[in-house]
């Protein structure tokens, strides 16, 4: 399954910058969620919750996607026009900030991401003819 998914992010609170549109290519089924919780091995917690440019919440998108062919696949975390919201634990003090996505490493992945993404997909064989 390889499709292009289209990205924009606008200029908005969240990310001030926006980030202009852009085509990714989709190589493993999309995992939506509200919300996903990262866990660092070191115990530290992020909360990514996705964003409308209004700021008002909408589903994270997550699958794996690369930038060239024989490109390593990244795990790719996207949201809506306002992008990501990145939440460190309550009471952390860490404050929270806007990102237009978020790549993550294969050892980040939660469980529940992974059961429907799949394995890390690997690069593509290019044939000479």
């Amino acid at each position: 399954m390889q499709t292009l998914m289209a990205y924009r992010v606008l200029p908005c609170r969240n990310v001030p910058t926006g980030m202009a549109r852009q085509e990714f290519l989709v190589l493993s089924p999309i995992w939506r969620g509200a919300s996903l919780t990262i866990r660092f091995p070191d115990g530290v917690e992020l909360l990514l919750t996705g964003r409308q440019r209004t700021g008002r919440p909408c589903d994270l998108r997550v699958f794996w996607t690369r930038h060239q062919p024989k490109a390593p696949a990244v795990c790719l975390v996207i949201g809506g026009t306002g992008g990501i919201r990145e939440t460190g634990p309550p009471g952390s003090g860490q404050p929270s900030r806007g990102r237009p996505f978020l790549c993550l490493a294969e050892s980040l992945i939660p469980e529940e991401v992974l059961a429907v993404i799949g394995p890390q997909p690997r690069p593509e064989r290019l044939l000479l003819g």
